[in-house]
């Protein structure tokens, strides 16, 4: 059902074209990392798998297979939790890591993507609003314990978390508003080719510009820290 109304809706340039920037910031992270070379290098492959990953998984919109129908969700249930684990160990940086909420955190996530195929699968909307009650649980981590750990480790690397954690979140929130409005949201607001522009242009910001974004901040929080 996707798949056939993504396939129809003139979107394929804008598809292709983010999976070739997918594919190039993953080599890209790796270039800077050489340059910018007090970040850690766990930055720069997370980021790899993170757009890499995703750029695969909307290969399936270009040609049918078995998963095109559940593109988004496959790119959705690796790539944010991904996302997550690198925004987690930023607020970590120079700290203890703390995998029990690192993993509480990916687990929300991981879950949240769930209800969206529920919900596509079975029209309830009752597990899309599951699905933002586990999505007020990351914010509440990302913004409670997570932003104290960077603040008690400096005020330069709790100011760094503090723009990354506003960035990710004013996405974060705009994917699921995106998918209720469009297809195959309950209200049809947007039609096919918008809402599979904007499933294009929500995931390029929030992967491809948010690894550099992410690895700049913390190259330049290092510096001042220095």
């Amino acid at each position: 059902m996707v798949y056939d109304i993504i396939a129809t809706s003139g979107s394929t340039p804008y598809l292709i074209g983010y999976i070739v920037t997918a594919l190039a910031s993953g080599l890209l992270y790796f270039l800077l990392s050489k340059k910018w070379d007090n970040v850690p290098k766990k930055f720069p492959i997370i980021h790899f798998f993170i757009v890499t990953w995703s750029g695969l998984m909307y290969l399936n919109f270009l040609n049918a297979t078995p998963l095109s129908d559940f593109g988004w969700y496959m790119d959705w249930m690796v790539s944010t939790p991904l996302i997550l684990l690198a925004l987690g160990l930023t607020a970590m940086h120079n700290s203890k890591t703390r995998w029990d909420l690192l993993g509480l955190l990916m687990g929300l996530q991981f879950m949240l993507v769930v209800t969206g195929i529920i919900s596509q699968e079975s029209g309830m909307t009752f597990a899309y609003w599951i699905g933002n009650a586990l999505l007020l649980g990351v914010i509440y981590l990302l913004w409670g314990p997570f932003k104290q750990m960077a603040y008690e480790t400096s005020d330069t690397l709790g100011k760094s978390y503090t723009t990354l954690a506003s960035y990710i979140s004013v996405f974060f929130v705009l994917y699921p508003v995106v998918w209720y409005i469009g297809i195959p949201g309950p209200l049809n607001v947007l039609n096919g080719f918008q809402t599979s522009v904007a499933f294009v242009v929500l995931p390029f910001f929030c992967k491809q510009v948010y690894g550099f974004l992410d690895m700049y901040m913390i190259h330049k929080a290092e510096e001042e820290m220095a």
